[in-house]
């Protein structure tokens, strides 16, 4: 695993963008995040891990497994969207009552840690697509697109591309509409491919890295 091999992708990135990381189910996401804070911790930028729904102890396990070394995780803040199990620095839990989330509450909860453009990992948000009806489903991604612009962070949604595909009703299409930049996470015969699919700089536009 190449410590910088991201770095090409993810510096480029603007404050307020909002960025959709598509991977296949085959594919070593955990890695990426893995990449994603060793990149923002070497370069000084504060990050924040959104955790929905129990991924993040998933992640760290499998991690773990694999023989890698997570106290750079361990010690990232973590804010917890459902689920009960708290790894990582736990700074707040927002509850998924009757599939809604409050974002009010969660916007206090950030609060606590904001500090200058903040690099916000987002991940299992596509485990939502599996519990939510469609008007909360669209209620959701509203929300989501409402944060677009927020200069104050950089987010990383990192989802299970199979999962949000076989969801009826073009979410996921919705989505990548919203999303500023989308980047594609896929197996290949060169290594694991990060590639730029959707991008305002048109130089970046289809640059692809191996991060395995």
């Amino acid at each position: 695993m190449e410590p910088n091999s991201v770095e090409e992708l993810l510096s480029p990135l603007r404050p307020g963008e909002t960025v959709l990381v598509e991977y296949s189910p085959d594919s070593p996401v955990e890695l990426l995040l893995l990449l994603i804070a060793e990149w923002a911790t070497s370069a000084g930028k504060p990050i924040l891990v959104d955790d929905v729904l129990d991924t993040y102890p998933e992640f760290i396990a499998r991690l773990r497994t694999l023989g890698f070394d997570v106290s750079n995780l361990l010690d990232l803040p973590v804010v917890k969207i459902g689920g009960s199990k708290n790894v990582g620095n736990v700074i707040g839990t927002v509850d998924v009552d009757r599939h809604s989330i409050d974002f009010r509450y969660y916007e206090m909860v950030y609060s606590k840690v904001r500090d200058g453009v903040m690099i916000n990992p987002v991940i299992g948000f596509h485990k939502l697509f599996m519990v939510l009806t469609d008007r909360e489903l669209f209620r959701l991604i509203r929300n989501v697109a409402g944060f677009v612009g927020k200069e104050d962070r950089i987010a990383l949604y990192l989802m299970n591309s199979d999962v949000v595909e076989s969801r009826p009703g073009g979410f996921g299409a919705l989505l990548r509409e919203i999303a500023t930049t989308v980047l594609g996470l896929y197996p290949t015969e060169r290594g694991y491919i990060l590639g730029v699919v959707k991008t305002s700089r048109r130089e970046l536009l289809g640059k692809e890295v191996v991060i395995l």
